[in-house]
């Protein structure tokens, strides 16, 4: 258990708990591909091994980690993952490594949700950009291949 726990107002903790076993099955989705799995959200990330661990899986660079128990350690390891984060451009306001390693629900969803976006909407919105871009090409080729017939034609006709 953490300092953060206890009450809040309704709707905002139904809310939370919504968004922590949403956030909680993303994570373990892409944390099962190399057998790592979490319970609870708050406290299985407050290491750092399970954050490294996601970032790695998700952008396939590995990370650097510390291998100690101590608070030292585990505030290291954060820190890792929210520097590997800054050096993508993903915008972190107000996450500290402190507040995920004291398992601060709001941060430590705020963090996961930003990781979210980063990897699943701006990584799928760059395919389907490049989707978008091979299309045109593949266009471009059709018509240029169109208007090299047409130019072959005419001066076969002597035109």
């Amino acid at each position: 258990m953490n300092q953060w726990s206890g009450g809040g107002v309704v709707g905002e903790d139904e809310r939370d708990r919504v968004q922590k076993k949403t956030f909680t099955k993303w994570v373990n989705k892409h944390l099962m591909k190399v057998r790592k799995h979490i319970n609870d959200l708050y406290e299985d990330l407050r290491d750092g091994h399970n954050l490294i661990s996601l970032l790695e899986v998700l952008s396939g660079v590995k990370l650097p980690r510390e291998k100690g128990r101590m608070r030292f350690h585990r505030l290291q390891n954060v820190q890792i993952a929210l520097d590997f984060l800054k050096q993508r451009q993903v915008k972190l306001v107000n996450i500290r490594n402190d507040d995920i390693t004291d398992g601060n629900p709001k941060l430590t969803l705020g963090l996961i949700w930003t990781i979210i976006l980063h990897f699943q909407v701006f990584v799928a919105a760059c395919r389907l950009s490049l989707v978008w871009r091979v299309g045109l090409l593949l266009l471009l080729l059709v018509m240029v291949r169109g208007l090299l017939i047409a130019v072959a034609s005419l001066v076969e006709h002597g035109l």
